[in-house]
């Protein structure tokens, strides 16, 4: 199959230079950070250390005294600092979300089917306007969740990236990417050979290049396979498996 370039501006693919207007931006990525609140502390008094003292206490030295109120004071101080590390509601820095807006420019290098067969997909992207490269192996494997594996990753300059940061954008990535392949309703053209479907019967069908078709409706099945259920001359018909990611590859949309 004649590899395309997917272009990818922020939440928008362009294929060649067709703009598909499908925004891929993620309602569940809507992340926030929480203000930075701590909480309320007061000091009792001990009249044992006040330096008001009336000379009736044990601590009748001044610098006694004084030594004492330091101890006690630094002893609440640490109290304090431990109180407030601990806090759940103190939010420490979200590096991937202040990252976010830096990483630009996705694109699907190349989709190949592995030896378990299922699709490698490879990509390229830029952060702080520098690219880099990864990979999605068994990108639609749902049994076991597949990870981002790039050079951004074992970049020296990248060591402040930990695992809540990878994890945030491998998952944000492999989301942009499965939102994209996901066809709008409407009419398309074949722009392959052929494009292979399966009628309600499991049987191949083949329809020649340059036929419309219509996308009724996308679904996933009860093992989460994700399918395209279309319309060819008064006839339903399904795209599943492999041949779901390839099909905005062998068709081009035309009109809703």
């Amino acid at each position: 199959m004649e590899n395309k370039v997917l272009k990818y501006n922020k939440y928008n693919f362009v294929k060649e230079n067709f703009k598909l207007n499908e925004s891929s931006e993620l309602g569940d990525m809507q992340m926030g950070l929480g203000g930075l609140a701590g909480p309320g502390f007061g000091f009792s008094v001990d009249n044992t250390l006040s330096i008001y003292s009336d000379g009736t206490t044990p601590y009748i030295d001044t610098y006694q005294r004084m030594s004492g109120i330091i101890n006690d004071l630094t002893k609440v101080m640490r109290g304090l600092n431990d109180t407030i590390a601990n806090s759940s509601t103190v939010k420490q820095i979200d590096l991937f979300l202040e990252d976010i807006e830096n990483f630009q420019k996705l694109k699907i290098l190349r989709i190949y089917p592995n030896n378990s067969l299922k699709l490698d997909i490879f990509i390229s992207f830029e952060f702080n306007e520098e690219e880099f490269f990864g990979v999605y192996r068994s990108f639609n494997n749902n049994y076991k969740k597949t990870k981002l594996d790039s050079d951004l990753f074992t970049d020296p300059r990248m060591k402040y990236i930990d695992k809540e940061y990878y994890l945030k954008l491998s998952n944000y990535f492999y989301k942009v990417l499965y939102n994209w392949f996901i066809p709008k309703e409407g009419y398309y053209q074949i722009i392959d050979e052929q494009l292979i479907v399966d009628d309600y019967l499991g049987q191949k069908f083949k329809i020649k290049k340059d036929a419309i078709i219509e996308v009724k409706s996308f679904s996933v099945d009860k093992d989460n396979e994700p399918y395209i259920v279309l319309k060819y001359k008064n006839d339903s018909y399904m795209i599943n498996k492999n041949d779901f990611y390839y099909f905005k590859y062998r068709t081009e949309f035309k009109n809703s």
